[in-house]
């Protein structure tokens, strides 16, 4: 493999793992600069509705709120596996999300596994998420944790 390929598989590797750990630090700055300009975010296959196409700030705004009313998160992302072809590149990788939030009926967690699917472009030096697809493999726990 070229010196090029475990680079940007580097890159690449390292641009997911400051999404889950922005997110989990409430890093909202640093997050969006995870994200290309406009990013598509599916989460159908886990929550139901349709995927949507927003700018990176928009979906970042999204997440400050929904997660913003949550004591803690922790997204364990693991086994990256990237394939590249010139400025683009798709990604897959497994996660485990645990969400937690005190003093709301029916438990203080709602927690999964599953999977990631990303496509990522390449901005100048950096690589960027695209389009993120979660795909659940096992759902555990109180969804109530969201409630405003």
């Amino acid at each position: 493999m070229p010196q090029e390929d475990f680079i940007d598989q580097f890159a690449i590797q390292r641009v997911i793992t400051e999404y889950a750990w922005f997110v989990d630090r409430r890093d909202w700055d640093a997050l969006v600069a995870t994200f290309a300009d406009t990013v598509v975010v599916d989460y159908t296959a886990m929550s139901g509705g349709e995927a949507e196409t927003l700018s990176g700030p928009e979906q970042v705004d999204r997440w400050r709120r929904e997660l913003g009313v949550l004591d803690g998160t922790q997204h364990v992302v693991t086994g990256v596996i990237a394939d590249v072809t010139g400025d683009t590149a798709t990604a897959t990788a497994n996660v485990l999300a645990w969400l937690r939030r005190d003093n709301v009926p029916g438990g203080r967690l709602w927690h999964n596994g599953g999977t990631y699917e990303f496509e990522l472009r390449r901005v100048g030096e950096r690589w960027r998420i695209s389009r993120l697809v979660a795909r659940a493999i096992w759902i555990e726990g109180n969804i109530g944790v969201f409630a405003q």
